[in-house]
């Protein structure tokens, strides 16, 4: 997707957008006919105000244009780079300088190169912060249009930040894209209230705000248990938005006959084991009961692998020695959540004991009188 235009300006140049450029002397036309009344048009004069110099500055400033915002930035880079003794303002694929005080003016002359000032990572860096506060800005309107149903609000919000640009960075292809984009999500939604629209145009950003926020990677770096746990509760809320963006709920009950309901396939057993325990308290009661039940079937299937796949043998010793195995293998939260013990582990040892001495030392007798470890699993 072409970049999307970013949020609200930082710094001083960028808190004049949105105001209309104006002369440094405003002028005034009076008519007056014969009679004197100034209801005529024969003849006319100006009058001239004159304004002050911190008017004057003002005013100065608001018509700044994008070869001198630009001539402004390569300037502010070359020192970055002097400074932190970078070459560029990217690093594995993210900004590595701090770009918050350049303003939204001068990010837009960067992002559209301007008078081919730029490298295309400082290029990229200016769009990324673009969209970076762009995303920012409309983020709550995001909340409420999932909530509500109410995406035209949502591109009516964009609109409006958009239209908040300045004469220049109206004038780029960027921002004029963006613009139509916007305007052709606005009419669809206002079609199809209570979901998102469906939109094909590349440009759209609310689209690719809202894919970027119903969507978790599939795989996750996560490996300590509170990571684990903040990467399990960002799945299920991105379910939750795009169940909502598709103009329902996501449900957590399979007898349910509306709603989503929850597609734990990106969810490890690990992942699943700690939704189920809860210990944070980060997962509601429905939450956890769902994500036990599909820990529980899986678990269910991986037994009888367990059991279908112990040496060929159907007698206790070789299935205790199994699944010992197994269940070591386990994080503490799935051996927990399994339900899992010293005191089953206990049982499973004794079990495989005693088979081993009815078989004569050998777990490997069909005929084994142990009890069966069924019944240890029930």
């Amino acid at each position: 997707m072409t970049t999307a235009i970013g949020s609200n300006p930082y710094g001083a140049a960028g808190a004049a957008y949105g105001s209309q450029t104006a002369s440094t002397a405003a002028t005034t036309t009076k008519t007056t006919d014969k009679t004197g009344d100034n209801t005529g048009s024969a003849t006319s004069s100006t009058d001239t105000v004159d304004l002050s110099d911190a008017a004057k500055a003002y005013l100065s400033n608001q018509t700044t244009n994008a070869a001198s915002l630009a001539a402004t930035a390569r300037k502010w880079f070359d020192a970055q780079y002097k400074t932190t003794g970078r070459s560029s303002p990217m690093l594995d694929g993210s900004v590595a300088l701090d770009m918050t005080s350049i303003s939204r003016e001068t990010l837009s002359a960067i992002a559209a190169n301007t008078d081919n000032l730029f490298s295309q990572d400082e290029v990229l860096a200016a769009g990324a912060t673009l969209q970076k506060r762009f995303d920012d800005a409309l983020a709550p309107h995001v909340v409420v249009a999932r909530h509500t149903g109410d995406y035209a609000g949502l591109y009516k919000a964009a609109a409006d930040y958009l239209d908040k640009a300045g004469a220049d960075e109206r004038a780029t292809p960027l921002w004029i894209s963006t613009r139509k984009a916007v305007d052709e999500g606005l009419a669809l939604a206002r079609q199809s209230p209570m979901k998102a629209p469906q939109t094909t145009n590349g440009n759209d950003p609310i689209a690719a705000l809202l894919q970027k926020t119903s969507q978790v990677a599939n795989a996750s770096n996560a490996t300590s248990d509170a990571a684990i746990v903040t990467d399990a509760r960002a799945r299920l809320d991105a379910l939750a938005n795009k169940a909502r963006d598709a103009g329902t709920e996501l449900v957590f009950d399979s007898t349910r006959k509306t709603g989503q309901f929850v597609d734990f396939t990106s969810f490890s057993n690990q992942s699943l084991a700690l939704v189920t325990l809860n210990q944070d308290g980060k997962f509601s009661a429905e939450e956890a009961r769902a994500a036990k039940a599909e820990l529980s079937q899986r678990h269910r299937a991986s037994l009888m692998t367990v059991f279908s796949g112990s040496s060929g043998s159907t007698d206790a010793g070789s299935q205790s020695l199994a699944l010992i195995s197994h269940y070591n293998k386990m994080s503490a939260a799935e051996k927990a959540a399994s339900g899992y013990n010293s005191d089953l582990q206990n049982r499973l040892v004794q079990n495989y004991r005693l088979a081993s001495m009815f078989n004569g030392g050998s777990s490997g007798s069909s005929g084994s009188k142990a009890t069966s470890l069924v019944s240890y699993l029930k």
